[in-house]
């Protein structure tokens, strides 16, 4: 299965659509442009699963504006996302060493000396 950033293709694809308004979308709204800009035949069903994972992610919010229509917004930035999972896979792969995951990064490749001047600007900016 592919992933991006530990979401599935679909599940990213859901969320750079909420990422891209400024709106909350409805559930009606989110599957029009399943059908006509993604070419999915998705039942109802399918979209109501992936709208509850990301819900449970805490990726997505979810407010109830009729008794059967919900709108639909993302909890977090794009950036956000990005940074909050690139924690855990340091927490959980490299021992939430810094320095581990830089090392399995670089691997047995040496940086350039302009690399090293742009970790440098980086790190500094941190502390």
């Amino acid at each position: 299965m592919n992933t991006k950033y530990g979401l599935t293709t679909t599940e990213w694809q859901i969320m750079e659509l909420m990422w891209s308004t400024d709106v909350p979308m409805t559930f009606r709204e989110i599957m029009e442009v399943a059908t006509t800009e993604w070419n999915k035949t998705w039942k109802v069903q399918t979209l109501n699963t992936f709208l509850l994972g990301l819900k449970k992610m805490e990726l997505l919010g979810a407010d109830k504006v009729l008794p059967s229509c919900n709108v639909y917004y993302p909890l977090c930035t794009k950036e956000q996302h990005i940074h909050n999972w690139t924690k855990k896979l340091v927490e959980r792969y490299f021992g939430n060493s810094f320095s581990r995951f830089v090392t399995a990064f670089i691997g047995d490749e040496k940086l350039s000396d302009e690399e090293k001047e742009e970790l440098r600007r980086e790190l500094n900016k941190l502390l």
